[in-house]
């Protein structure tokens, strides 16, 4: 339903291409902006009239300007309605000027959603201005960052629009905070792609339609997300059962991307004074470092990703170290060059850095993923990628932050760091010039994240536990739901458990079986609080200050190099030296140590595998490839360097590895054991599942303990010289290598269930699922103590393959 609007006295008439808006909105915005961009244009289309909306569009197209617009005109146009009838006030309560918020919107990054508040104020502000009065429209941010008394205010005096994060909504959702947000009638869900394929997105997904339930309306939604394949996968995460209109207009980003190869041979780089009495000899890594830190000098603002944050520390202190070498040398003022800034460095001092970098004082920042997403980081003119993206939409992302903004060029150097890495790369970036993103695959209805929310939902009110199911049911990732996985898991939660081995867990509902009714058990809402979430506690320790301010997080460490390091010990965490002065059950506390010689910090599961489609794409380069084959993007080093690797790899092995074919060598190393590799370009979540069965079958069939390790580029196994021959004409170690396609799967799943692996991920799941609880909600089990517990668990659960939990893990 579109309403008049009356404009400002004297004004001109308002443009004909913005029809959708008053005309005070429709003034500010031709007055900021040549005209809008083609997803702002089709998303409005379909917003304004209602519909639940995905705005698929690269980075720097105006997508969150285009969610906001639409409401805050709204909320403007109403509070001019002053002869709007009763009911239509009341159905509007939540509005600006009246109690309750309006607008939610939901940013899987803290960092991003104050950004977006901050740029909120520009449209706010200046519609005012053209208004000739300041909009009634307040705004607030509630995230994990967000103080007990700023949360106290958020719902004694709610804003109109609320930007939150999904944990941060569920726990709203499950307080008396909830009150606030029943006005809702937008939701707007922004980088929608980052988190639907993960359980993230499951628990957000539950939780919008207890938004739902909640506001007794079905609140309209507006999903965000960079280029995403397919989209229809996307609008069905975003809307459950309810129909989504796509948008996703025909625009392509413009990019300019180069691998860059610093030396004319890879395989045989020559010494460098960096490496001056190593015993590991020259390696391209010095060489990288110092084309690096020129690329960064000849602009004015440069993003610098890495795939880990231990490469993230190395490259940032060496850059420094140059940095300040060079200054000294011209007697300048050293400073920093470039700061470090990834989820192991604290909130405040990523804050800091974000800052410094749009202020113009810091010229780089080396980042992880934690800046891959769409943090607004003013104007970077650089982007720079060491080694080969994680995956082409990973690429895309990062390539993104350069150039953002509308019709801007992204600007981007890969440096490849060895030769199989220039050929990942060189695919990786021809794939991301073709837009051949990876398939978003959302997970299928994850019980444990069902058992905590129905441990939520039932927290705050009594269920029917056929209500309970549709709620669930109405959702993206659970429409498959099967009832009998949803009983299976209500029985998990009211203690109907298989066997009375499981007497240790405490049952969190009761089921009345005459009246279907759910009702929660002392401690369940205290309980969904304080250990809910999906992000697994991976036993980092948080790195506090000794002095001064205690309760100042500097950022955190792998539990494995805590009990690596003693007291006494320096490391470098977020571009400064520490010194360890106490390690307790889960904290370090530390020192600054500036200027002494520090280590660099580790962590494990700190890098993804390859995705087995940009495996296939791979493949299909090598299956194709010849000496003409256009590289885009390579200099003469690299392309020279790509064509030595490839003619190496076919005079060693005969041909190489593809989509269609892999490769098995061969040989005997140092000590007279034989090594096979097997050539493959499908990737480690391709590979590590088949090197288990390799392992196993190699175990059970020849009585030996093989060693087995994969990876990317294929799998390594090492076989003792043990009489065996293992298959010197090839039979018998193909009978080894190549699987049964019709049993590969049950022989995994057997063998998952009794490796390290599936340990690790039962805990996860268990605690995800709420079976354990906390006894002190502000202080972290140890991990060693969370295992403890798990695996008593898994020793009871393990014999019934049926129970919730060993399913979902």
């Amino acid at each position: 339903m579109f309403r008049d609007c009356r404009g400002s006295a004297g004004m001109t008439a308002p443009s004909p291409h913005l029809p959708w808006f008053s005309a005070d909105t429709r003034r500010w915005f031709t007055d900021a902006f040549a005209e809008p961009t083609p997803a702002q244009t089709q998303a409005w289309q379909a917003i304004s009239s209602g519909q639940n909306a995905l705005v698929v569009a690269p980075t720097g197209s105006g997508k969150t300007l285009a969610a906001f617009l639409w409401a805050i005109d709204r909320m403007t146009t109403d509070t001019t309605e002053d002869q709007a009838p009763a009911d239509a006030q009341e159905e509007t309560k939540g509005r600006a000027g009246l109690p309750g918020t309006t607008v939610l919107y939901v940013s899987p990054l803290k960092a991003l959603a104050v950004d977006v508040e901050r740029n909120l104020r520009s449209p706010i502000a200046g519609i005012g201005r053209v208004r000739g009065s300041a909009l009634p429209i307040t705004t607030g941010v509630r995230s994990g960052d967000t103080s007990p008394a700023d949360r106290r205010r958020l719902v004694t005096k709610p804003p109109d629009i609320l930007i939150t994060t999904p944990e941060s909504l569920y726990l709203m959702l499950t307080s008396a905070a909830r009150e606030t947000l029943k006005g809702v009638q937008t939701a707007i869900v922004d980088e929608v792609h980052a988190v639907a394929s993960s359980k993230r997105g499951s628990h957000l997904a539950l939780s919008l339609e207890r938004l739902d339930e909640l506001t007794g309306r079905e609140v309209q939604r507006i999903g965000l997300s960079a280029t995403v394949r397919p989209p229809e996968r996307i609008a069905r995460f975003l809307g459950g059962d309810r129909p989504v209109t796509i948008v996703q207009p025909q625009t392509h980003k413009t990019l300019d991307l180069s691998v860059v190869v610093p030396i004319q041979d890879m395989a045989n780089p020559p010494a460098s004074d960096d490496e001056e009495g190593h015993t590991s000899g020259p390696t391209i890594w010095p060489h990288v470092q110092r084309q690096v830190l020129e690329a960064i000098k000849a602009h004015t603002s440069t993003l610098v990703f890495a795939n880990s944050r231990r490469l993230a520390e190395r490259l940032t202190t060496k850059l420094n170290e140059m940095w300040a070498q060079e200054q000294e040398d011209s007697d300048g003022d050293a400073g920093v060059i470039a700061m470090a800034h990834h989820g192991s460095v604290s909130k405040e001092r990523r804050r800091e850095i974000e800052d410094d970098l749009k202020a113009g004082r810091l010229p780089a920042v080396v980042a992880t993923s934690s800046l891959e997403l769409g943090i607004d980081m003013g104007a970077v003119d650089l982007v720079i990628q060491i080694q080969s993206p994680p995956s082409v939409a990973s690429g895309l992302q990062r390539v993104g932050r350069a150039g953002h903004q509308v019709g801007a060029v992204s600007k981007a150097l890969v440096f490849p760091t060895h030769r199989g890495d220039l050929l990942s790369a060189t695919v990786t970036l021809g794939a991301m010039s073709a837009g051949a993103i990876e398939p978003i695959h959302p997970p299928q209805h994850p019980l444990d994240v069902l058992a905590q929310q129905l441990i939520a939902m039932v927290a705050m009110d009594d269920w029917d536990a056929d209500a309970a199911f549709g709620l669930v049911r109405r959702s993206g990732p659970y429409s498959g739901l099967p009832r009998s996985s949803f009983d299976a898991v209500i029985n998990m939660l009211v203690g109907r458990y298989p066997s009375e081995d499981f007497a240790s867990l405490r049952p969190r509902l009761t089921l009345d079986p005459s009246t279907n009714q759910l009702s929660p058990r002392p401690g369940a809402q205290r309980l969904a609080v304080t250990a809910g979430g999906t992000i697994p506690d991976r036993g980092h320790f948080a790195v506090m200050l000794a002095s001064g301010d205690e309760s100042r997080r500097v950022g955190e460490l792998d539990e494995e190099m805590v009990y690596e390091s003693r007291v006494g010990d320096v490391f470098a965490l977020g571009s400064a030296s520490w010194r360890i002065e106490e390690i307790t059950a889960d904290r370090v506390l530390v020192s600054p140590a500036p200027g002494q010689a520090a280590k660099l910090p580790f962590w494990h599961g700190d890098t993804m595998g390859r995705p087995a489609e940009l495996g296939y794409e791979i493949g299909s380069f090598l299956r194709n490839f010849t000496q003409a084959t256009p590289t885009p993007g390579l200099d003469t080093d690299a392309r020279a360097n790509l064509l030595d690797y490839l003619q190496e790899q076919r005079e060693a092995t005969g041909g190489l590895p593809n989509d269609q074919a892999i490769i098995i060598e061969v040989f005997a190393d140092e000590i007279g054991d034989r090594r096979v590799v097997i050539h493959s370009p499908f990737g480690a979540k391709v590979h590590a599942p088949w090197a288990l069965i390799i392992g196993e079958r190699i175990s059970t069939e020849f009585g030996i303990d093989a060693q087995v390790m994969a990876g990317d580029d294929g799998i390594v196994l090492r076989l003792p010289e043990d009489g065996h021959d293992h298959g010197e004409g090839g039979g018998e170690l193909l009978d080894l290598i190549v699987q049964d396609p019709a049993t590969v799967l049950s022989q995994v799943t057997t063998l998952v269930g009794s490796s390290a692996v599936f340990a690790s991920r039962f805990r996860e799941c268990a605690s995800r699922a709420l079976l354990f609880g906390r006894k002190d909600p502000g202080r972290r089990a140890p991990l060693w103590q969370q295992r403890q517990r798990s695996s008593q668990l898994l020793t009871v659960a393990a014999g019934f393959e049926s129970f919730p939990i060993v399913l979902e893990t």
